[in-house]
């Protein structure tokens, strides 16, 4: 085979060129995922010539991709290994108007991510916040973001379903869903074993064990152990941030006693010792006043200076200069811009470096075949705990540190009952679901100004009932209605919340303010739990706005006359009916034509982090989306071209977003807005031997009406996280196959246009349009026992930003998260 380089080159600008022919004169329109709610989705290919048949459970039952109308991105677990996803974030790369970033806006975890899906998504990780995009792994939906960061170990299959999901799903999912599924246990022994390094000290092992155990019993256990330096150096004190040290493991049972019943038990366990996700000074605004007066959109508002508070209050009293001066920028004493180093890979940083997760969860599943009906019971529960520090300032000095210890359990049941009635005519789904979630966060932060004790206690309860019927009116023509009910509590107990050092204090005892334990505590007694603030209200006076010289008597709901909220249990309630409907229609047997209806809501709740003091827990509303939808799904030239497009309007109203308003963020209504674009996927194969996929997405993101709370997000406020471009190609090409076993080279590109990683669009993190590329090449021996991989990640070393914080009064820092710089990776893998 001389010249099978030399055509492999040929046929991959024909089949370039023919994928793009095919687009221009078809232009359909891909699916949607509304009605698409998989509680366990799994894909699995069918060679049957051409492309493979890929088989998707995106509607709790068995169906072709290409029969489904639903938007979705199925991929299976030979499918992520070839494109080296390592975890569910890089999944986002290979899915039109999907953007997931593997870290958390205002946090130093590294199992953390920030998901949207078509415009709709959540930047805030902290436990009063829902996540806009639910993950769900073998059917069990994960309630927060934070250990979302999933790592794809004995994957089966992958499933991103674009849209409201507000009929099938366990849990309502406002944005979409990330659907993972196991390998279940098989009835035949099978082993892999695998081992890879890499750039930076990598050393990951994998290895899975499958062994039938009986005639009606398997057992199948995976473990994994993933390690590598951090990619950016700590000045202060030698070490790295950005590392990754994890270890997984699952095992898993499946028994059939009978042909009617499959009993799957599992358990799973996650454990990391890391260090914080890397983060870059890129800002530093210092102020020589204590009291900062800002005008917040009419109102005018005192803001307390971090930066001051440490230059003249803590270490850098006496060296960093006078009250009204700005410290001496080259004093190593002073917080000031001496600390940017203008490299993104390296920090000043001196806080503690961790970021420590624990998770174990158990998955029970029983299905049973009545027949015509069939009977799914999913049980599970998962508990997590993680230590997360995040130093905010960015230099040396401890003026900007937070600590999460986040202590969570959940616990859920779903029944399904699926069928079909009428001689097939009729397919339904009927269920009911409920979960349970239990747990706190102490939250520790360190200021110049004051230290204290942030987040809180969670308590909530989520019910629902859902149906959902396929009707066949005619051999081509279905109609699909659905309809759920949630009834939704979200309980919050801010008790924790209580100042613990004033650093205003020796002011006080000095005489230069009139608050001898402090301007902030004297805020806290005479704010939270107080009928109506008892605050100085004579405009002419030079302490208007500020406390009561006196002092005030702590309220009832404010023990010890210390705490920032009132230490009392606050609840949220939530009840609402999500419809659907869909039409679809099958032009031939491989062209299907679809229009969708569907609707999605995701809770309110509480914002947590409060300082100096408020009244009660500050909340915000519950979120909506209508999303309206025209999708076309094609096979064509004999199954060599593979096309769906889909072309969508949503309504989103009562946007939920992050904006700082005081000392930190927090989470208010922003108003509505509209969300309008299309997607179109793709995947040719024009030789037995060549894979091309390709994707293109396009939104149009909008605000139609702002509520004034939400400043400074106004009408011409750019969605977070939300590019108006996306797009991806691949290609995997077997150039060798011989007698010494089977090559294969894989490329692939992605792109993201314009993005900001906050509501506020901060300029420090504005992203520029920016493009990814990545490669490999893998040879199999001859007896397919062996495959050695080599290949590189960011293969241009495009480094940009993933997430980061800004607050130019109170902290006075702008902080970015950069992505992984490019690495090369060597793999080994054994299959028995």
């Amino acid at each position: 085979m001389p010249n099978r380089l030399m055509y492999f080159r040929k046929a991959f600008l024909r089949a370039s060129a023919s994928a793009m022919v095919g687009y221009i004169g078809l232009v359909p329109i891909s699916a949607h995922a509304q009605d698409a709610a998989a509680s366990e989705p799994q894909a699995e290919e069918q060679q049957t010539g051409g492309l493979e048949e890929i088989t998707v459970t995106a509607r709790k039952r068995a169906e072709n991709l290409q029969e489904t109308p639903v938007a979705i991105t199925a991929m299976t677990g030979g499918m992520l290994e070839e494109r080296q996803v390592t975890n569910v974030a890089e999944v986002a790369k290979f899915a039109p108007n999907v953007n997931i970033s593997p870290v958390a806006n205002i946090s130093g975890s590294s199992a953390s991510i920030t998901a949207f899906i078509r415009g709709v998504g959540q930047t805030d990780f902290n436990i009063t916040v829902d996540p806009g995009v639910g993950v769900y792994v073998d059917g069990v939906y994960v309630a927060r973001s934070v250990g979302a960061l999933l790592d794809m170990a004995d994957v089966s299959s992958v499933q991103v379903l674009r849209g409201p999901q507000g009929t099938l799903f366990g849990k309502n999912t406002i944005g979409g869903a990330i659907v993972v599924n196991s390998v279940e246990p098989q009835n035949d022994f099978d082993m892999k074993l695998e081992a890879a390094t890499g750039r930076f000290n990598r050393a990951d092992f994998k290895g899975m064990i499958n062994v039938p155990l009986s005639d009606t019993l398997a057992m199948r256990a995976v473990a994994s152990y993933e390690t590598r330096d951090g990619y950016q150096k700590r000045l202060f004190d030698g070490g790295r941030q950005g590392n990754k040290d994890s270890f997984g493991g699952r095992i898993a049972f499946k028994w059939e006693p009978t042909d009617k019943l499959t009993v799957n038990l599992s358990g799973d366990i996650n454990i990391r010792r890391e260090e914080m996700a890397a983060s870059t000074l890129v800002n530093l605004f210092e102020s020589p006043n204590l009291l900062q007066v800002v005008d917040l959109n009419g109102r005018t508002v005192v803001f307390p200076s971090s930066t001051y508070a440490w230059n003249k209050l803590q270490g850098g009293a006496g060296f960093c200069g006078a009250d009204g001066q700005l410290a001496p920028v080259n004093d190593p004493r002073c917080a000031t811009t001496q600390w940017i180093t203008g490299d993104i890979d390296s920090t000043w940083s001196g806080a503690k470096n961790q970021s420590d997760f624990d998770l174990w969860g158990t998955n029970l599943t029983l299905d049973y075949d009545f027949g015509d009906i069939n009977l799914k019971s999913i049980s599970s529960y998962r508990d997590q705990k993680a230590t997360i520090q995040f130093d905010f300032d960015g230099t040396p000095h401890p003026y900007l540190n937070l600590t999460n210890n986040i202590d969570l359990w959940q616990a859920s049941q779903e029944f399904q009952l699926t069928g079909s009635v009428l001689n097939d005519r009729v397919k339904f789904v009927l269920g009911g679901y409920y979960l349970k979630e239990k747990g706190q966060d102490k939250n520790n932060l360190l200021f110049g100004f004051a230290d204290f004790f942030s987040g809180g206690k969670i308590d909530n309860d989520s019910y629902a009932a859902y149906l959902q019927a396929t009707i066949k009116v005619t051999d081509r023509l279905s109609i699909t209605p659905g309809i759920r009910y949630t009834d939704e509590t979200k309980r919050f107990d801010p008790s924790f919340q209580t100042i613990n050092v004033d650093y205003t204090a020796p002011l006080g005892q000095a005489g230069i303010i009139p608050y001898p334990q402090g301007v902030f505590i004297a805020f806290s007694q005479c704010v939270t739990g107080q009928p109506v603030p008892l605050l100085v209200t004579d405009p002419a006076s030079p302490l208007f706005g500020f406390p009561l010289p006196g002092g005030c008597a702590p309220a009832a709901t404010n023990p010890g006359g210390n705490h920032t909220m009132p230490a009392v249990q606050v609840a949220a309630k939530a009840k609402e009916w999500t419809p659907a409907i869909s039409a679809d229609y099958k032009i031939t047997d491989d062209i299907l034509v679809y229009a969708s209806y569907s609707k999605g809501f995701k809770n309110g709740g509480f914002t947590q982090r409060i300082f100096p003091a408020e009244q009660v827990a500050p909340s915000f509303r519950p979120e909506f989306v209508e999303s309206y939808e025209l999708g076309l799904k094609t096979e064509l030239l004999d199954r060599r071209l593979r096309l769906n497009l889909a072309a969508f309007m949503s309504n989103y109203d009562d946007i939920q977003v992050v904006v700082s308003e005081g000392i930190a963020p927090r989470a208010r209504n922003a108003g509505s807005g509209r969300i309008k674009g299309f997607e179109v996927e793709g995947e040719a194969a024009p030789t037995d031997w060549l894979r091309l996929t390709f994707g293109v997405g396009y939104l149009d993101a909008y605000y139609r009406s702002i509520d004034p709370l939400a400043f400074p997000v106004n009408l011409n406020s750019k969605f977070a996280f939300v590019p108006e471009w996306t797009g991806s190609a691949s290609f995997n090409a077997d150039v060798y196959e011989g007698d010494m076993g089977k090559l294969t080279l894989r490329g692939d590109w992605s792109y993201q246009s314009e993005t900001f990683k906050d509501a506020v669009n901060s300029p420090q993190l504005r992203q520029p349009g920016y493009s990814v590329f990545g490669a490999s090449a893998s040879f199999t021996e001859k007896s397919e026992h062996f495959t050695v991989t080599a290949g590189v990640t960011n293969l241009t070393d495009e480094r940009y930003i993933q997430g980061g914080y800004v607050d130019p009064f109170v902290a006075g820092t702008a902080l970015a998260t950069y992505s992984r710089p490019r690495e090369w990776f060597l793999k080994l893998a054994y299959k028995y």
